[in-house]
């Protein structure tokens, strides 16, 4: 099952789970929302949840966990399908941001409600940050002089996952939640990142 890009009830009791936890995590605030609350949406009993789910922040844990990886499933299959090499990165960045902007409760999890709930939550937080670094780092190594180490790609792959995120929060935040021209986004973002790539080689 992809979580998301899903608009209904599934029907698998940990899937049930999920789904309530991203639909109140988001409209009411995951510290608002109760495990009651989530067991009440998704139809299931409190033995249900605890079956599956140790707490509430393991259940952000998770949501994060399985979000995050089909967002950057769909990012490396933009990369993966554009040919020309000096615009696989502007491809992906544009997937994420559009990711962001059409499935706002997705982005309220990933970049909102996610932060600061717990020490387990944030360890998911920087793994998630640390793959979409190293799938950045992997569309621009072949690019890139023999002259720059890898440590510098590395520490300048994870600062770019910095940037791209605080403007999507940004402009989540200012835009309501909308944001009509990726294009124009992207194009920014990407420049950005290429030129800290290529400040390297100089």
């Amino acid at each position: 099952m992809n979580m998301l890009f899903l608009e209904e009830m599934p029907k698998e009791a940990k899937d049930k789970i999920l789904f309530a936890g991203l639909s109140l995590f988001t409209t009411a605030g995951f510290k608002n929302t109760s495990v009651l609350d989530i067991v009440e949406m998704a139809r299931v009993s409190k033995t249900t949840f605890y079956q599956h789910f140790v707490s509430k922040e393991d259940l952000m844990a998770t949501l994060f966990d399985v979000l995050s990886a089909e967002i950057l499933g769909e990012v490396k299959q933009a990369i993966e399908l554009e040919k020309r090499n000096a615009y696989k990165a502007y491809f992906g960045i544009h997937r994420y941001i559009e990711i962001c902007f059409t499935d706002v409760k997705v982005a309220g999890l990933m970049l909102v409600e996610s932060v600061g709930v717990s020490q387990e939550v944030e360890k998911v937080r920087n793994g998630a940050h640390r793959r979409f670094a190293q799938l950045i780092f992997k569309t621009v190594q072949g690019l890139l002089p023999d002259t720059v180490s890898e440590a510098e790609m590395h520490v300048v792959s994870q600062a770019m996952v910095g940037a791209i995120n605080e403007v999507v929060v940004q402009h989540y935040n200012i835009e309501g939640g909308t944001h009509s021209n990726y294009d124009e986004l992207a194009r920014i973002l990407n420049r950005i990142v290429i030129g800290a790539f290529v400040n390297l080689a100089n």
